[in-house]
């Protein structure tokens, strides 16, 4: 076969192991080791003993393996060698960065998935896939911890409740707003402290967040936007306190008349009629109008907080309701946490699975994707499965700008994932090789992390009291809490449960 194949390159081979130990009964048991992972590769190895032996472990230090004999060598082809070829060495850490375990011994591993100079990427954007119960926000738990304490501002919208408890670990520091069926996130997108806050950006902001619930499904032009941003500040000359987006309306609807003829604008570049028809199903009495009410903007309560938890489990059936939450809240997180462009900060999308069907909320995240780009900061998303973005360009989009890949294990294998990320056979061979240990004193899970073209296999193993503090469900998850009510202090109601177990 060799013979037959033109490129094949003939080369003479030798692999040898050598192993100690301080017992004879050690030493055998390697042997039976050593054979048995032969066997299974279809290698028959041979033992050599007496002076054979010191031949081949002196010939084996550097510089003496010319002295190996021809005997000693075996023909094949170069690639088939080069499977034999020791060329791998242990998990180097990196000068910071996320803590995990290597794979080899748990040793625990730095590794920068931030890349603050860029060498390896030029999106810190992330994604995790897993299935149900391997593990996703546990892994989300211990990378937006270790983020969190080196000083990252966070910024978690969840529709599945896994991180009150983690929150809850840093009193003061954190904030949760949680929506309610039938009652606003209190932020007022409208809301001004004083004029010197109605910069050029901030009508920016305003006017792309009134198109977006105006206008969702239409192209904007520059003429439009211009005549938005008019009526904004003239809204704000003319008003001097209480405002809102109800009383934005009633300032059009009371001046409709002559409104654009006082600002100069064409009819063909506002509709006012088509304008307050649409928006009146969010003020007033309309279908949505709870979501705006508001007298007092509660965005304040969020700007010293560098940890910050939107809650809208209750929501995420409403792709309505979901999609003006968020443009709420990036209302907000535009006013408060990306004032300061110095600042690292992570968003992070959970459990948005079911809801990515829905194009005004899918180009709702992808709008974070692009402007994270002016920031200092990152997105990440927590998905079941890659199948769970649809396939078009948005999603291409998104996939495009995530540069960081974790996988857990998924029994149902990796060929979507494998597609979509364009990841090579080399990936597929190490995603297939994860394997969990939930059992024993020491558990651990596996995970395959990707970082630009750099992967590899790496552990997550931890103490008791932060496998506590992970926990998102189940008894356990729920005993813990109920310590937390009596204690109201998450660290102490941990060590509580810990000790018990």
């Amino acid at each position: 076969q060799i013979n037959a194949d033109d490129n094949a390159r003939i080369i003479r081979g030798h692999l040898n192991i050598v192993y100690w130990a301080k017992e004879a009964k050690e030493l055998d048991k390697i042997t039976s080791k050593i054979k048995t992972e032969f066997k299974e590769l279809d290698i028959i190895p041979y033992y050599p003993r007496g002076e054979e032996r010191k031949n081949y472990i002196l010939n084996s230090y550097c510089c003496f393996s010319s002295n190996f004999s021809n005997n000693d060598l075996y023909v094949t082809d170069l690639k088939h060698a080069l499977c034999l070829f020791i060329n791998n060495t242990n998990y180097k850490s990196d000068n910071t960065g996320i803590i995990f375990n290597d794979r080899e011994h748990n040793i625990p591993v730095l590794k920068d998935v931030w890349d603050e100079k860029k060498k390896r990427i030029k999106a810190r954007n992330f994604a995790i896939f897993a299935p149900t119960g391997e593990g996703k926000s546990f892994l989300a738990n211990n990378i937006l911890r270790q983020y969190f304490e080196s000083g990252v501002r966070l910024v978690i919208i969840d529709l599945g409740g896994s991180y009150t408890k983690f929150a809850k670990l840093y009193p003061e520091k954190y904030t949760v707003l949680r929506y309610e069926s039938g009652k606003n996130l209190g932020i007022n997108p409208f809301y001004i402290s004083d004029t010197n806050d109605l910069t050029p950006e901030r009508l920016e902001d305003l006017s792309v967040f009134l198109f977006e619930l105006f206008a969702s499904d239409l192209k904007v032009t520059k003429a439009q936007s211009v005549s938005v941003k008019k009526i904004l500040r003239h809204y704000y000359d003319s008003t001097s306190e209480n405002h809102s987006l109800d009383g934005f309306y009633s300032f059009i609807e009371r001046y409709q008349e002559d409104l654009l003829d006082t600002l100069k604008i064409h009819p063909d570049y506002f509709n006012v009629t088509s304008f307050l028809h649409v928006m009146s199903e969010y003020v007033g009495d309309g279908l949505y109008s709870f979501l705006f009410e508001v007298s007092e903007d509660q965005t304040y309560k969020i700007e010293d907080k560098r940890l910050i938890v939107f809650e809208l489990d209750e929501v995420k059936d409403n792709k309505e309701i979901l999609s003006v939450m968020l443009k709420l809240i990036k209302s907000a997180i535009q006013r408060t946490i990306w004032k300061n462009r110095a600042e690292k900060g992570i968003i992070l999308f959970d459990e948005f699975a079911k809801q990515l069907k829905f194009d005004n909320v899918l180009e709702s995240v992808e709008f974070y994707y692009q402007a994270i780009r002016k920031q200092n900061g990152a997105i990440g998303i927590i998905l079941q499965s890659i199948n769970q973005l649809p396939n078009n360009s948005t999603s291409a989009s998104i996939l495009e700008n995530t540069q960081v890949i974790y996988s857990l294990n998924n029994e149902k294998g990796y060929d979507e994932l494998v597609k979509r990320l364009n990841l090579s056979s080399h990936d597929l061979n190490q995603l297939k090789s994860i394997k969990n240990n939930l059992s024993g004193p020491r558990k651990y899970t596996e995970m395959f992390i990707k970082i630009g073209r750099e992967s590899n296999i790496f552990r997550l193993e931890v103490p008791k009291e932060v496998y506590a503090a992970y926990l998102t469900d189940g008894q356990e998850n729920e005993e813990i809490m109920k310590l937390y009510n009596e204690h109201k202090d998450m660290q102490k109601a941990i060590i509580q449960f810990t000790s018990k177990t």
